[in-house]
């Protein structure tokens, strides 16, 4: 299947949706069951997902205590995520329809999920309504040391044009963004940032410790974006790196608000000439997060190919 269309939904319209599956993370972080708790009368298919090497401290007890209580069956994904198909495996539907929470969710397992999407030929098409819980602003203490940038999907890249431009989101941490542009030494950069965010705490944090790499920037590269549009976002992307694709070796790295992250994953999965890279850190932080304000919904359609 590929992707057909990405749709921004009203979060008021939330439930106005019945799914034949319902995707949950099991995970430490309080704000990781909000939507369950809002959905708790769909009637469906329900599983949570544990990743591998998943953190078991502050509401991970707790989550797990409710999500057995409500009838999730848990499911807990091997290290290579081969066993994936365990999530899907009684959705014999040939039109889909799944609500996937990716709240708590890591970078690459929401990738294995779309790409299962992509790759899976038995379906005519999935309906997938992405919702997110966006985090309130906490303060991260001493910032984290950048030990290197990693390439997330290597094998997908075979580009190689000599000149490399960067899009980099923008996080709140100091020093971050600095770092990362010395390690990639860009020929290009875009910035984007999220203005107006979900506590004003967050944008004015972003300018503070991103100065020195923003006032290197061409205003007409700095780019803000709605946090709570993933539609408007991925547009964005998309015009940014349509005009550079001859030209330049694409690399984006996604700092900054998870539906950021999202947009990116989904717009590499139709540009995949384009390098998705993350910074690995000395120091992990693993913080509980609370739930702040409205989700985030999206309405993503992969449609088999003709």
């Amino acid at each position: 299947m590929e992707l057909s269309s990405i749709q921004h939904i009203d979060p008021v319209k939330l439930a106005d949706f019945q799914p034949d599956l319902f995707i949950v993370s099991l995970s430490h972080e309080t704000r990781s069951t909000n939507i369950a708790k809002s959905l708790e009368g769909i009637s469906c298919r329900k599983v949570a997902i544990c990743e591998p090497d998943q953190v078991k401290e502050y509401n991970y007890l707790t989550n797990q205590g409710y999500l057995q209580d409500k009838s999730f069956e848990i499911i807990e994904l091997d290290k290579d995520g081969q066993n994936i198909d365990a999530i899907f495996k009684e959705s014999t539907q040939e039109d889909l329809k799944i609500i996937l929470d990716c709240t708590s969710m890591t970078q690459l397992l929401y990738y294995r999920i779309f790409n299962w999407f992509a790759e899976n030929q038995e379906h005519n098409s999935v309906q997938l309504r992405l919702v997110y819980t966006m985090a309130a602003y906490v303060n991260e203490g001493s910032p984290p040391k950048v030990k290197k940038v990693k390439e997330f999907l290597k094998e997908k890249n075979n580009s190689r044009k000599g000149k490399r431009a960067l899009i980099l989101g923008l996080g709140q941490e100091p020093n971050v963004s600095e770092m990362i542009c010395r390690i990639v030494k860009p020929d290009l950069l875009y910035l984007f940032y999220a203005d107006p965010p979900v506590e004003k705490h967050f944008v004015e944090k972003v300018f503070v410790n991103n100065h020195s790499v923003i006032n290197q920037t061409p205003i007409r590269n700095l780019i803000a974006y709605p946090i709570n549009h993933g539609q408007a976002i991925y547009q964005e992307l998309i015009d940014v790196i349509l005009p550079l694709r001859k030209d330049y070796d694409i690399s984006i790295i996604p700092q900054g608000p998870k539906i950021f992250s999202l947009a990116c994953i989904l717009l590499q999965m139709g540009y995949p000439d384009t390098a998705l890279n993350y910074p690995v850190f000395k120091r992990a932080q693993v913080q509980d997060r609370l739930p702040c304000g409205a989700p985030v919904v999206l309405d993503i359609l992969f449609e088999a190919e003709d």
